[in-house]
């Protein structure tokens, strides 16, 4: 697999405006950066409630509700970051099936179902980089991007040592294009960010390299389980939002799993 024909100038550009807009809201405060990750929640969740209509149109999730406990869950966590406040957030999986009681529908559970999931699998995490960063009481922008630049490090290096020198195939039925090289490449760029940024930190470069690896290794899960849905959707972008990318869940799918395995790591590290 080569770099030609892959359109890397317009991948580059738009990746490029969308990482400004992501580090730009993280450094300049908690209430920018919780704005901006509530608009990726919702953008994702959007597609996601649409993969789920294009897989079989019978399910009629409850859009409004899903995205207004959502958007409320990631700005909660930002207002109040405490592991409570996930715990809180737990609650709107019921309110949601006390909702379906009173809607006209055939398939109670399974629109339940899938809004509960669309909260654990866009807003939980979403609302964990909340946490993660210390929302308004202390926020610290370090410990957010270094989640979310290892995650884009090892993504674009598996993507550039894939399509350079990739020949094994790691999950053809599910996503044809990524290779063993390529997943052990991002690794590695990823477990070396971590540590640079764990050094520069001034903290322990070995738990920070973990975090590396933890990170990597949860994101190309990430990235498969989105590519199996939209297979399963026949469908090859979630979206066209981004140019280039896809949707927002094509661009962060990585992050969404990624995240909350950092934040439990973080948490028994002590990092």
């Amino acid at each position: 697999m080569s770099l030609k024909g892959k359109n890397l100038g317009k991948r580059t550009l738009s990746g490029a405006i969308l990482g400004i807009v992501i580090v730009g809201s993280v450094l300049w405060g908690p209430w920018p950066a919780a704005v901006v990750f509530t608009l990726v929640t919702v953008g994702a969740i959007t597609e996601l409630m649409e993969l789920a209509l294009k897989r079989n149109p019978q399910i009629k999730p409850n859009y409004f509700l899903t995205i207004g406990l959502a958007g409320g869950w990631v700005t909660g966590v930002a207002l109040n970051p405490a592991p409570l406040m996930l715990l809180v957030g737990l609650l709107f999986v019921p309110a949601i099936f006390a909702v379906e009681v009173f809607r006209k529908s055939s398939h109670t559970l399974e629109n339940g179902a899938f809004s509960s999931l669309a909260l654990l699998y866009v807003a939980l995490p979403m609302a964990l980089l909340m946490l993660i960063g210390g929302g308004t009481s202390e926020w610290q922008p370090a410990r957010v991007l270094v989640v979310v630049f290892t995650v884009w490090v090892n993504d674009i290096f598996a993507y550039l040592v894939g399509c350079s020198i990739g020949k094994h195939k790691m999950c053809p039925s599910i996503s044809p294009k990524k290779s063993w090289e390529g997943l052990f490449g991002g690794l590695l760029f990823a477990v070396a960010f971590a540590m640079a940024a764990g050094y520069m930190m001034e903290g322990n470069i070995y738990l920070w390299g973990g975090l590396g690896v933890v990170v990597a290794l949860a994101g190309v899960v990430g990235d498969l389980l989105e590519s199996k849905i939209k297979r399963e959707a026949d469908v090859k972008d979630s979206g066209n939002l981004i140019p280039g990318h896809g949707g927002m869940l094509d661009r962060f799918d990585a992050l969404l799993l990624a995240v909350p395995f950092a934040y439990v790591y973080m948490l028994i590290c002590a990092l």
